[in-house]
C-alpha cells in the first residue's frame, strides 16, 4: 500500500438522584428511532447467545455478587472469549430486571464527534421507555455539562439497576476520549455497572478504581476455560464423541484458550487431528490456531472454502455484499449456515442481515488468500469498494479502494464524502483517510484540497497544511473553481488562523458579494465560516453593529446547512462582541444559552472556542467556581484549538482565577502553557500576551525591577499603535495597558497620561477597554496624590462597569484599586445616612466589588451565632475550602458528585450570609467554626 506524502505531525459515587438532562444538539436516540446517520446500528447489537456455549459461572459469580463494584474489565488477547463472557453477564443482568446497553468500538470512534454520537445512541437504548426525569436547562450558576455529566445525570435518574457493555475498547487511542472515561468511571452511581472488553489495559484511571475497590480486572488467565469447562463444552456437542482422555489432551494443548478449544471442536472430524491428541506436540497459540484452522478448512466443501476466503477481507458481511464479491447466489443461506455451525461467524443484528467474522479467524483466512491468490485479494477489495459506493456507504468504499490500491477511486469518493464530514466537525475522520492517500491524488482534486485544508487548519496540523495552502495560493482569485467550493475563502481563513494576519483575511472577505450569497449545504459552511471571520474583523475595528450584522449572516448560512460546527464559533464571537461593549450580563446569558442549544456535549474545536469565551465572561463576573469547572473540562481542548484570541483570553482568565484563589504556581503553569503554544504555532502575538501578563503580575507584587526586565524583552507589536485594529485579547491584556502600568510604577505621570490618552483615541465605544483605562487613570492620579481626580476616574469606571456588573477588570489592578473602593464606600456611608435621600447608585456595585476582593466593606460587624448550624458534611467542606481545592477535588475526597458539592456550598454561603469562598473562610474563622 502506498503511503501518504503528507508531512507527519506528532500526535464515586454520585449524588442520590440527579434531576438534569441535556438539551442535546441533535435529538437523542430512543431505541432504533431518530439515530443520526453517522451511527452504525450494528455497533449497538450484542453478540447473540449460541447453543452449546459454556456458562462462565465462576466469572459471573465474581462480578455479580459484589455490590461495591462499578467497573469490570475483561482483558485478554484475541480468542479469549471476552465478547461471549460479556454477553453472558448481560443476559444474567437482564434476567434480574436490569437495564442493559451494548457498544462495540472501532477505529472510527477516535473521532470525538463519531464517539459522542454512538454513546448518545447507546444511552438511548439503555433508557428506552424509562421514566427519566426532565429538568430545566443549566441555571445561572451552573457550568454547561459535558458528555460525562449528562450521562451521569441520566444514569442517576434511572429507577432500576443498569449495566453498560463496551467491547473492543483497545480501539480507542484518543486522549480526549480516554479522559472522558476516566471522568465517567470515577463518578458512576451505585446502581450502575460498566463492563469493558479489551485486548490491552486501557488508561481509564484503573489503578485508582482498584484501590477504591470499585473495580475488578478479569485477566487472560481468568478467561481461560478450566478443565471442567472444557469437559462441559464437549459434552454439549451431540454429533461428536470425545473421550475423557481427549478432553484432557485438548485442555493441555490449548491451556484452556477458548478459541483453541472451539477450533478443536470444529477440527475433530479430521482423523489427523484426533491422532495428534496422543502426541506430545507443544506449539504456541498461533501455530496451534493455524494448524487447527487448516484442518477446519479442509473439512469444508470447496464452495464454502472459496466463500470463506473471499469474504474474509470484509469488515462486516451481508448477503448482497458477499454475492457481489464472490459471484455466489446463495450467500444468505451460507452465512446463516456458518453462524449456526459455530464457524466463527456472528450476527450483527436480529434480522440476520449483517454478520461478522471473529478477528482471529478472519486474519487466518485473509492470510491464506494472500498466499494462495494475491490477485484475488485485489479483486475482492475492488468489488467491495464498488458495491459500497453504489449502496451509499462511502467510508467503507474508501477503505476497500485503498486496500486494492485504487487511490483514484478512494480520493474521488473522499472528495464528495468529506464535505459533510468537515461541516459536521468530524475532522479527525477526514484526517485519518487523508493520511492514507498519496498526496498527488489529493492535489489533483481542488475540492478535496480545500476540504482537507479546512480539516487540517482546524486541527492545527501545520506541517500537513502548508503544501495545501501553497497550492491554493497558485489558484488565488479564481473564485469558485468547482461548483461547491472556493479556495479564496479557505485562504482567508488561513490568513487569520495560521498567519494571524487579519488585514489580509479581510481583504478577501470584504470584497463585494463574497459572503452575501445564498448557497446550500457545504458552501453554506464555507460562507458561515467566512461571515464569522468578517465579524471578528469588525470587532477588531470597533464596528460592533457591523459585527452583529455579520453574525446574523453567519446564522443564516448555518440555517442553510452550514452545520453546528460553524455555529459554535458564531456563538463565541457573539459573546466577545457583547463583552467588548460592556454588556457582560447579556454575554453570559447568550453563552449559557449557546452551550445548552449549540453543543452541550461538544469538546471539539468549535466547542473549545465557545468555552473559551464563556471562561472569559465568567472570570469578569467573578464566577470563579463555574469557571474552574469549565476550565477543568476544556483547557486542553482550548490549548489545541485554532483561534489565537480565544486561546489567549481563556488562558489569561484561568491563570488569574488561580491567582485569585492563591495558587500562584498553577497560574504560572497556565502562562507557561500559553507561551509554549505561541512559540509552537508560531504566534508572536500570543507570546507577547503571556509576557505582558507576567509584567502585570510583577507590578502587582511590587517587583518593579523584574517587571522592567520582563518588558524589555517583549518584541514590539506592529499593530499595537494602529487605531484601526484592537484584537479581542488586547482588550484583556497587552502592551497598551502594560506600558501605562510601567509608567505609573516609574512615577512618570506625564508618560502615563500620554499613553492613556493615546489608547482612548484609538477607538471609541469599547466599554470594556474604557473601564480598564479609567481604573489605570484612577491609579495614576492616586499615585500623584490627586485624590479627587482619582475618585472621579474611579466613578467613571464604576458607571461604565455597573450595567454589566464587571468585577475582575477593576480588581485585577491590585490593592490600590481596593483602597480607592473602600474610600469611595466610606464616603457613600457618610453621605447616605438614613433619611438622607436617594441612595447612591454605585453603592451596591461597590459592595459587590469589595465583597469579591475579600474586604469587610469598611464596616465593623458584630458576629452573631448562626441561626442554623452547619451539618457535619458542611463542616467537612469548610475544612477543604481552607485548603483551596476545587469543587471536583472536594467531590473526589468526599465521594459525592460535583453537583452535590455545589448544593452544599450554596447552603454554607446562605447560613454564613456570604457570597464567595474567601468570605466563607473569613466568617467561619470569626465564628470559630474552623481553626
Amino acid at each position: 500500500m502506498a503511503t501518504s506524502s503528507f508531512p507527519r505531525t506528532p500526535r464515586s459515587t454520585s449524588s442520590p438522584r440527579a434531576v438534569l438532562r441535556p438539551v442535546a444538539p441533535r435529538k437523542l436516540s430512543v431505541g432504533d428511532r431518530a439515530l443520526p446517520p453517522e451511527v452504525r446500528p450494528h455497533k449497538l447489537f450484542a453478540p447473540p447467545v449460541y447453543p452449546g456455549a459454556v456458562l462462565r459461572q465462576a466469572i459471573l459469580d465474581r462480578v455479580m455478587h459484589d455490590d461495591s463494584l462499578r467497573v469490570t474489565l475483561l482483558q485478554g488477547p484475541a480468542g479469549h472469549g471476552k465478547s461471549t463472557t460479556l454477553q453472558q453477564i448481560k443476559s444474567a443482568h437482564e434476567t434480574r430486571g436490569w437495564r442493559t446497553a451494548w457498544l462495540t468500538l472501532d477505529d472510527a470512534d477516535n473521532d470525538p464527534r463519531r464517539f459522542e454520537s454512538h454513546m448518545v445512541a447507546m444511552m438511548g437504548r439503555l433508557t428506552d421507555g424509562a421514566d427519566t426525569p426532565v429538568a430545566p436547562r443549566n441555571g445561572a450558576g451552573d457550568a454547561p455539562r459535558d458528555l460525562a455529566d449528562w450521562m451521569l445525570d441520566t444514569l442517576s435518574g434511572l429507577d432500576t439497576h443498569a449495566s453498560i457493555f463496551i467491547d473492543e475498547f483497545q480501539a480507542l487511542r484518543s486522549d480526549a476520549i480516554l479522559r472522558f472515561f476516566r471522568s465517567l468511571l470515577a463518578r458512576l452511581p451505585p446502581h450502575v455497572h460498566v463492563f469493558i472488553g479489551s485486548r490491552s489495559l486501557p488508561e481509564i484511571g484503573l489503578a485508582t478504581l482498584l484501590v477504591n475497590r470499585v473495580a475488578t480486572v478479569v485477566r487472560a488467565d481468568d478467561l481461560r476455560f478450566t478443565p471442567d469447562e472444557v469437559a462441559r463444552f464437549f459434552a454439549k456437542t451431540n454429533n461428536l464423541r470425545v473421550s475423557a482422555g481427549e478432553v484432557d489432551a485438548i485442555y493441555r494443548r490449548t491451556e484452556g484458550w477458548p478459541a483453541g478449544v472451539q477450533l478443536f471442536r470444529l477440527a475433530l472430524l479430521s482423523p489427523e487431528v484426533r491422532l495428534s491428541l496422543g502426541g506430545d506436540e507443544d506449539s504456541g497459540p498461533r501455530e496451534l490456531a493455524e494448524y487447527l484452522a487448516d484442518n477446519v478448512m479442509s473439512l469444508q466443501t470447496p464452495h464454502i472454502q472459496e466463500f470463506l476466503l473471499k469474504t474474509s477481507l470484509l469488515q462486516r458481511l451481508s448477503a448482497p455484499l458477499c454475492e457481489a464479491v464472490t459471484g455466489f447466489g446463495d450467500a444468505q443461506a451460507l452465512l446463516v449456515q456458518l453462524e449456526r455451525s459455530g464457524l466463527f461467524v456472528r450476527a450483527l443484528d436480529s434480522d440476520n442481515r449483517w454478520f461478522k467474522y471473529h478477528g482471529l479467524f478472519s486474519t487466518y483466512l485473509a492470510d491464506s488468500l494472500q498466499r494462495s491468490a494475491p490477485e484475488g485479494v485485489r479483486q475482492v477489495h475492488e468489488r467491495a469498494a464498488q458495491w459500497y459506493l453504489a449502496n451509499g456507504l462511502p467510508e467503507e468504499a474508501v477503505h476497500h479502494a485503498l486496500c486494492c490500491g485504487n487511490f483514484a477511486l478512494a480520493a474521488s469518493t473522499l472528495t464528495g464524502w468529506s464535505a459533510q464530514r468537515v461541516a459536521g466537525a468530524e475532522l479527525i475522520t477526514v484526517e485519518r483517510w487523508l493520511d492514507r492517500l498519496p498526496f498527488h491524488e489529493v492535489a489533483q482534486r481542488p475540492a478535496l484540497v480545500i476540504r482537507a485544508a479546512y480539516a487540517l487548519m482546524f486541527l492545527r496540523r501545520r506541517p500537513k497544511l502548508r503544501p495545501l495552502l501553497e497550492m491554493m495560493s497558485a489558484q488565488a482569485g479564481c473564485g469558485d473553481i468547482v461548483a461547491t467550493t472556493n479556495p479564496d475563502l479557505c485562504r482567508a481563513m488561513s490568513f487569520l488562523l495560521v498567519d494571524d494576519d487579519m488585514p489580509a483575511a479581510l481583504a478577501i472577505i470584504e470584497q463585494p458579494g463574497v459572503v452575501q450569497r445564498e448557497l446550500e449545504g457545504y458552501p453554506a459552511f464555507e460562507l458561515g465560516a467566512a461571515s464569522n471571520l468578517l465579524a471578528m474583523g469588525k470587532i477588531s475595528r470597533g464596528d460592533f453593529e457591523g459585527a452583529r450584522q455579520a453574525l446574523a449572516l453567519a446564522r443564516a448560512h448555518i440555517g442553510r446547512g452550514g452545520g453546528s460546527f460553524v455555529g459554535g464559533y458564531t456563538a463565541a464571537i457573539t459573546g466577545s462582541n457583547l463583552l467588548a461593549q460592556g454588556r457582560l450580563h447579556e454575554a453570559l446569558a447568550h453563552l449559557r444559552e449557546a452551550h445548552a442549544q449549540e453543543a452541550p456535549l461538544d469538546t471539539s474545536v468549535a466547542g473549545a472556542a465557545l468555552a473559551a469565551c464563556h471562561i472569559w465572561a465568567l472570570y469578569e463576573a467573578n464566577d470563579l467556581e463555574t469557571l474552574e469547572s469549565l476550565a477543568h473540562r476544556f483547557q486542553r481542548e482550548i490549548s489545541e484549538s485554532v483561534t489565537l484570541d480565544f486561546i489567549a483570553a481563556a488562558h489569561l482568565a484561568i491563570a488569574r482565577m488561580h491567582e485569585a484563589r492563591g495558587r500562584s504556581e498553577d497560574a504560572l503553569a497556565v502562562l507557561d502553557e500559553l507561551e509554549r503554544i505561541g512559540h509552537e504555532a508560531p504566534w508572536q502575538r500570543l507570546v507577547a500576551v503571556s509576557e505582558w501578563e507576567r509584567v502585570r503580575r510583577a507590578l502587582t507584587a511590587r517587583d518593579f525591577e523584574r517587571a522592567e526586565a520582563l518588558a524589555a524583552r517583549i518584541a514590539p507589536d506592529a499593530m499595537a499603535d494602529d487605531p484601526r485594529w484592537i484584537h479581542m485579547s488586547e482588550d484583556m491584556e497587552g502592551s497598551g495597558y502594560g506600558l501605562i502600568r510601567l509608567a505609573i510604577a516609574r512615577n512618570d505621570a506625564a508618560e502615563a497620561a500620554r499613553r492613556i490618552a493615546r489608547e482612548r483615541s484609538r477607538q471609541r465605544g469599547r466599554v470594556y477597554r474604557d473601564i480598564k483605562l479609567c481604573v489605570l487613570e484612577a491609579l495614576l492620579h492616586h499615585s500623584t496624590g490627586a485624590r479627587n481626580s482619582a475618585h472621579r476616574s474611579l466613578r467613571r469606571a464604576l458607571q461604565l462597569g455597573r450595567r454589566g456588573a464587571y468585577v475582575r477588570c477593576l480588581l485585577d489592578e491590585g490593592e490600590g484599586v481596593v483602597e480607592l473602593l473602600r474610600e469611595a464606600y466610606q464616603k457613600i456611608l457618610q453621605t447616605n445616612e438614613p433619611g438622607a435621600g436617594t441612595a447612591d447608585p454605585d453603592r451596591a456595585y461597590i459592595e459587590l466589588l469589595l465583597a469579591a476582593s475579600g474586604s469587610d466593606l469598611g464596616r465593623q460587624h458584630v458576629r452573631t451565632p448562626l441561626m442554623e448550624r452547619l451539618s457535619d458534611r458542611e463542616r467537612d467542606m469548610l475544612l477543604l475550602l481552607m485548603n483551596g481545592i476545587t469543587n471536583r477535588e472536594i467531590a473526589g475526597q468526599l465521594f459525592v458528585s460535583e453537583n452535590t458539592v455545589k448544593f452544599h456550598l450554596k447552603n454554607i454561603y446562605s447560613k454564613l450570609g456570604v457570597s464567595n469562598r474567601l468570605q466563607a473562610i473569613n466568617t467561619a474563622r470569626a465564628l470559630r467554626l474552623i481553626a
